[in-house]
């Protein structure tokens, strides 16, 4: 293992103590180890054109050697089914455990007519591939208990969801919930009451004898891109926003962005207010020597560089004929029917089995690793309710890319914030949360960690104006207070949403919006909410429910305002908008 460096928190004595009885020390018996830079960065060469810059990574350092692995913990994953019998996952399964939607069987592994639905294998590889058994990869929490739900091969329904985070009896023990899905068109502004709101959470809560099973959810990938319905002005904050999905608002939920190799925000990473921290899910770990001997050099000249950044290594479906790794095909139709680098193919010079993948990414891949880390916490401390999880996340995380700059039009207008310092000296950034989630910190911060004691819920709490206020321009914003008599002492979280007239549009071609909305604390601290250049879809800039998540141990006592500008309004011409309500749900300690 090597030296940590300043900037890691090394494993305290009473730690190590309290978390190492039996363990041995760890054998380099993963062959492919080596490839997992998201483990153990030390600048090596990996899978892709560019090397890792070390140190990125998610901080697991000794803990493994210490035998802090994940054991004992169930995690479930909700997504497309896992080949359970894998040979690098069968040993961690927890058997007649999963969930098979389609056929009401144990067995969620994608028939052979789902041959190419290999992401729930993947991802449930980067959680808990079993370790040190002298094949393959290795998981973050390689001795974690593990759990499919094949949702997403069976309809992706709202029943199946509940039946996979606490309703169905396969869920009963479930203490993690990686959840790598998202919306098709995570567009749309939210629509959702306030009781179909505590429908969800309430029972979210109660799981794991009221300590909560901690859910864990992909931000999204639509920095760039949705589909093909984003103008190209949305390219400086993010087309799409993490506000814009209705699950990764709730107060249950860690929602994680995604950090490639270089210690900085993947190409495709959906940013926003309700990110909480961030894992690693690299780039697309192509090799242009590899393509070079099949694809001419006017097809690579089309490819952007990050195609060739590391992404993650992980389990794949067994074998060469379905997965992310195949035999190569003919005649060529994708770029996937390429080996994209030296692991694809029975041809492979690294792993000649097809059983594993070097091109896995997405918030997809980000997720799983935040997971494998929550799996270690509660083998360390299994009392942790959620929401010290999520505290303990959040404050113990590694500010990246601490240049990160807020995003300003002509006139110097902020249109996206960078990283901001709330009152109470937390670091926080829409690209990031608070930060790359760090393991060893986090395993030593859980160890005797003092919960944060009774949930302190302001309900929702609404202002409705009697003469709505114009939408003006960023010096002359419409706003709405409201205030808090008795609020948390130190806030976890705050939900907001509002209503106006102000026409957002639903129709094609979209359009981002010049709006940009901004909730401002009692302390003073300013964090946006709706980015001007982002595209939400909506009749209206009006929603029911956005997390902001910038305001971790402020007071949540006082005034609570909300603004909406418009950047593009003229000074002297007419609003085009008026803003009518707000509410404020506030939740601390």
């Amino acid at each position: 293992m090597r030296q940590l460096s300043g900037k890691r928190t090394i494993l305290s004595v009473a730690t190590l103590l309290a978390l190492s009885a039996g363990a041995a020390q760890a054998q380099q018996g993963d062959p492919l180890y080596r490839y997992q830079w998201h483990l153990m960065n030390y600048g090596q060469a990996v899978i892709g054109d560019t090397r890792p810059v070390s140190g990125v990574d998610i901080g697991i350092d000794d803990l493994h050697d210490y035998n802090i692995r994940g054991k004992g913990v169930v995690v479930g994953v909700l997504d497309q089914g896992a080949e359970i019998a894998h040979p690098d996952l069968a040993a961690n399964v927890v058997p007649n455990g999963s969930w098979n939607f389609n056929n009401n069987s144990h067995d969620p592994t994608p028939s052979a007519s789902q041959g190419g639905n290999a992401h729930g294998t993947a991802v449930t590889g980067i959680i808990g591939a079993v370790g040190w058994n002298g094949i393959g990869v290795r998981g973050v929490a390689p001795s974690a208990r593990l759990k499919s739900f094949n949702f997403l091969d069976a309809g992706g329904t709202t029943a199946q969801i509940r039946y996979a985070w606490w309703d169905g009896p396969e869920s009963k023990d479930v203490a993690v919930s990686n959840n790598s899905w998202g919306d098709t068109t995570p567009l749309f502004l939210t629509n959702v009451s306030e009781n179909e709101l505590a429908a969800w959470e309430n029972p979210m809560s109660a799981t794991r004898g009221g300590l909560g099973t901690v859910y864990v959810k992909a931000a999204g990938n639509g920095f760039n891109s949705v589909s093909t319905y984003c103008p190209a002005s949305s390219g400086r904050v993010g087309c799409s926003q993490s506000v814009f999905v209705e699950e990764s608002n709730y107060f249950n939920v860690i929602t994680v962005a995604a950090v490639n190799a270089t210690g900085k925000r993947s190409s495709y990473s959906t940013p926003g207010a309700s990110l909480w921290v961030s894992g690693l899910g690299g780039e697309y770990g192509w090799e242009r020597a590899t393509l070079a001997t099949q694809a001419t050099a006017a097809q690579l000249a089309t490819q952007p560089a990050v195609r060739f950044d590391p992404a993650i290594m992980t389990t794949d479906l067994s074998g060469c004929a379905r997965g992310y790794n195949t035999n190569r095909v003919a005649p060529v139709q994708f770029w996937s029917d390429f080996d994209l680098n030296r692991l694809e193919s029975n041809q492979s010079a690294i792993d000649n089995t097809c059983n594993y993948a070097a091109t896995m990414n997405g918030t997809s891949a980000a997720s799983p690793t935040v997971t494998g880390v929550v799996a270690l916490l509660l083998q360390a401390n299994p009392k942790l309710s959620f929401r010290d999880v999520k505290y303990i996340l959040a404050t113990t995380a590694r500010k990246v890319d601490p240049t990160q700059a807020a995003v300003t039009d002509a006139n110097g207008t902020v249109l996206s914030a960078g990283w901001t310092t709330n009152a109470a000296g937390r670091p926080y950034s829409n690209w990031y949360g608070y930060g790359l989630v760090d393991a060893t910190a986090a395993v030593t911060r859980a160890t005797g960690f003092k919960s944060l004691g009774a949930l302190v819920d302001s309900g929702w709490q609404r202002v409705d104006l009697e003469t709505p206020q114009a939408i003006g321009n960023a010096s002359a914003p419409a706003r709405a207070s409201v205030n808090l008599a008795a609020g948390a002492g130190r806030i976890e979280a705050v939900q907001i949403g509002l209503a106006s007239d102000y026409p957002v549009g639903n129709t094609l071609p979209l359009k981002s919006t010049p709006l940009v909305v901004t909730l401002v604390s009692p302390s003073g601290t300013r964090a946006i909410v709706v980015p001007a250049g982002s595209v939400p879809v909506g009749a209206t800039m009006t929603f029911d429910l956005a997390a902001v998540n910038a305001f971790l141990d402020e007071s949540g006592t006082g005034n609570w305002t909300v603004e909406v500008a418009d950047t593009s309004l003229a000074a002297g011409t007419d609003a085009k908008g008026k803003l009518s309500s707000f509410k404020i749900r506030v939740l601390g300690h």
